[in-house]
């Protein structure tokens, strides 16, 4: 028998992890050169991307508009950190990944940073390209202290009925008022909108504190509040049912909320499904 054949090379390659890693690498150049085509390029034309606020755009294409509309607006200048936190290999050809990227403005505030996972597989030409892709916004996470603390987390969840967990606030001077809010009440601020809004939370509640526009006609002052529940669609049902109009969904920037809503005075709140984001107490504790 034969004994000098070749030996089948290791599993996984250490090449083809690097090229797996080097598809973030592009994307954080792509996104620092302001180019939505090089960002989009580390993508499956057939990509299925799921965003931070639940929305698909349509492959390589519906990824690169996206971005190109960031770039050219709420993140324009700004720089992405992308980093590869573990690569598993399902099989020679197919990947899981995940990734944290933390997004800067131009003078280095942090802006946001995100979690994903996402599903890379290698062509029949030998290239590495990214076919499933979901961000997200990573949770609080608590550990009860007790069996009663327990119990009483888990009635904290929003499946059992809505829980109110936002509230939000014009303000002309966001920064110094996320200072009088982080100095005095330990709230820590975990978003910076490139406009200067700031959101902080103090572990079960966020604050957002939204920039006064001179041009805009938003007063100063409290603006809305926000829900974090378990179904949008059967709780705009509901309200529709009782006379108010359906929730619109809210196509903004801030990835915090999903639909916007109105009780019958006229008072604007939030729905989420996923929450409203923030880290846990300072102390870890209630």
């Amino acid at each position: 028998m034969d004994q000098t054949a070749a030996t089948p090379p290791p599993f996984p390659d250490q090449d083809d992890e690097a090229a797996i890693r080097a598809l973030w690498a592009e994307m954080a150049r792509g996104w620092a050169a302001g180019d939505a085509t090089i960002f989009a390029a580390s993508f499956a034309a057939d990509c299925d991307f799921t965003t931070v606020r639940g929305e698909k755009p349509p492959g390589r294409d519906g990824i690169a508009a996206g971005h190109a509309a960031l770039f050219d607006g709420p993140y324009a200048g700004t720089a992405l950190d992308a980093q590869v936190r573990a690569v598993r290999f399902l099989r020679p050809e197919l990947a899981t990944v995940e990734a944290e990227s933390t997004v800067t403005a131009p003078g280095g505030e942090h802006l946001a940073t995100t979690h994903a996972l996402a599903v890379v597989e290698r062509t029949a030409e030998g290239r590495w390209l990214i076919v499933a892709f979901h961000n997200m916004i990573p949770a609080p996470r608590q550990a009860p202290a007790s069996a009663g603390d327990a119990k009483d987390s888990a009635a904290e969840a929003p499946t059992v009925r809505p829980r109110l967990r936002h509230l939000a606030i014009v303000a002309r001077d966001p920064e110094k008022l996320a200072a009088f809010y982080s100095s005095l009440f330990a709230m820590e601020l975990f978003h910076r909108d490139p406009d200067g809004s700031c959101f902080l939370s103090d572990g079960y509640l966020s604050l957002a504190l939204i920039k006064h526009r001179l041009d805009g006609e938003t007063p100063v002052g409290f603006n809305h509040f926000g829900f974090h529940v378990a179904d949008t669609a059967a709780l705009g049902a509901g309200l529709v049912a009782a006379g108010t109009p359906e929730p619109a969904e809210r196509f903004t920037d801030r990835p915090f909320a999903e639909y916007r809503a109105m009780d019958p005075e006229g008072n604007w709140f939030d729905l989420s499904e996923h929450g409203f984001g923030g880290p846990p107490p300072p102390s870890g504790g209630a």
